[in-house]
């Protein structure tokens, strides 16, 4: 162990000049990386038992400086980065002062966050160092870099001091937006210090901001709540009904943790399974439907033209004379009982076919919908006008086709025709449509995610013999929710801090909760 007078007087080791600068970048500064080869390299030696002997670090320093995008500026903080746990960086910490090598807010800034990844729980004279490299940081600078204040966040939300946390937060949203761990720092600390309306703020802040909780901050909420007076049954439903509200995921951890609970919590949770018609093989209850009211449907279709004709969102890459023509299509044969991408069908196999092949794709599925007297759209572009075969001779015969100019994006077209054509009807694309649902805005989005969860189709497969196989839908909730019967069925993912593919999960809780 190093003395504190030489590891973390972080005053003595500030270059003046190093100081100025990074103070000036406000902005979160780009993380450079060495090449993967390199960084397996390094985490092996730092794997090894012990911290590397003087000599091994100025190997591992070598090695990165071998690389052209790096320089003795940047090097000594990216190995900090590469450090595993906090007393191998404070290892690197004292080989720097041994060489009489320089330090800057990155490096001070890598080795606060290393304190999060100690594998013991933090000494009295931890959370003093952390507090004295803190202010001596706040004292030389009035306004730190976004990258230095999520380090900071992720130290001092360890200790006594952790409040100081948001102003580094405020700081942070000067320019940018903070990441998922500095709000879930913030959060977790402020449940476990029994401030919940704090943290239950940081985490509606961050998923509003695009940002997923983790398994740390729930697991918090869950610690908080098994304090003495805390109605436990009722918090847990308040974090589901959270997740529900905001669309977020909770793990299988977090779900083993909610199945280990004892009955007297009251909460009972039961592995399940959910099948494609909405069953829980556990309670045999339904889950809850998602099918969109004509009240959400015609509020839908309005922002939709509005995003069209008055902000001109969706349909930025097309001619008023070519949005004209597909309107007086519209008008003319509307409505339709499924609108098909075309494209999208012929090209789910592949794209180095012949057009004939695309052509039977698209006429495989328009064929499945013909035997069953439906009325069918194709959206496709102008070139497919040279796919000169009698599969394309069928699809012309059988169903409407538009063809849009080449350089035209379709997706606006299908989803124009399906929110005109009313309803009931279905749109056929493997296409998850999030950029418009982004242009929509957060309250119509919603209901758009909805409708295109009840409506949408996509191909898997078309046999030798001709049939199509085909993805319905999953018309119910996809997310934790109360079901009439007053059970909980809650889906779980591997991680809830990643963004899953959103569809049916394959593994569910059931929980019922004692009502208070």
């Amino acid at each position: 162990m190093f003395s504190r007078s030489s590891v973390f007087c972080v005053r003595r080791l500030f270059c003046a000049e190093n100081v100025r600068f990074y103070a000036g970048v406000f902005q979160k500064s780009a993380r450079l990386k060495p090449a993967n080869a390199t960084v397996d390299y390094i985490k092996a030696k730092l794997g090894a038992n012990g911290a590397p002997t003087v000599e091994e670090w100025e190997d591992i320093r070598s090695t990165i400086l071998n690389e052209r995008r790096f320089n003795d500026t940047n090097v000594d903080s990216v190995v900090l980065g590469l450090c595993p746990n906090l007393s191998i960086g404070k290892s690197y910490v004292g080989y720097m002062q041994e060489k009489g090598l320089g330090t800057n807010l990155a490096i001070v800034g890598k080795l606060l966050r290393l304190y999060r990844l100690t594998e013991d729980r933090l000494t009295d004279q931890d959370e003093a160092d952390i507090w004295r490299m803190y202010s001596e940081l706040r004292e030389q600078n009035s306004v730190l870099d976004a990258n230095t204040c999520e380090h900071a966040i992720n130290a001092l939300t360890l200790t006594k001091h952790w409040r100081h946390s948001l102003e580094l937060l405020d700081m942070i949203k000067i320019i940018g937006t903070p990441d998922s761990t500095s709000y879930n720092c913030i959060a977790t600390k402020a449940f476990l210090s029994g401030e919940e309306t704090l943290g239950w703020a940081m985490l509606k802040e961050m998923c509003d901001n695009k940002r997923l909780p983790n398994d740390e901050t729930f697991l918090s909420w869950l610690e908080y709540s098994r304090r003495d007076g805390q109605p436990f049954a009722k918090n847990v439903e308040k974090m589901l009904q959270f997740t529900n509200e905001n669309s977020v995921f909770l793990s299988k951890h977090i779900g083993n943790a909610l199945k280990s609970l004892p009955k007297e919590s009251g909460v009972v949770a039961q592995e399940t399974r959910v099948t494609d018609n909405g069953k829980c093989s556990n309670c045999k209850g339904s889950l809850a439907s998602i099918v969109v009211t004509e009240e959400s449907f015609q509020k839908l279709k309005e922002k939709f033209l509005e995003a069209i004709f008055v902000n001109k969102e969706i349909f930025n890459r097309t001619t008023p004379d070519e949005l004209r023509r597909f309107q007086n299509v519209l008008k003319k044969t509307t409505p339709y009982d499924v609108v098909i991408d075309g494209l999208n069908v012929a090209f789910s196999s592949g794209n180095q076919k012949s057009p004939t092949a695309y052509a039977q794709q698209v006429a495989a599925v328009v064929r499945h919908y013909v035997r069953q007297k439906k009325r069918v759209l194709v959206i496709g572009r102008q070139h497919m006008d040279k796919w000169r075969s009698k599969e394309m001779k069928y699809i012309r015969e059988n169903s409407f086709l538009f063809l849009t100019e080449d350089l035209s994006q379709d997706d606006p077209f299908l989803l124009y025709a399906a929110l005109e054509s009313g309803p009931q009807t279905d749109f056929f694309s493997r296409d998850l449509m999030r950029k418009h649902s982004f242009m929509l805005g957060d309250t119509v989005s919603g209901i758009f995610k909805r409708w295109q969860q009840e409506h949408q189709y996509s191909l898997l497969s078309i046999l030798p013999d001709g049939r199509v196989m085909i993805k319905a839908p999953f018309k119910y909730e996809l997310y934790a929710h109360k079901s009439v019967d007053n059970r909980w069925h809650v889906p779980l993912v591997e991680c809830g801090y990643r963004i899953p593919k959103v569809e049916k999960q394959p593994e569910w809780l059931c929980l019922s909760i004692a009502q208070a």
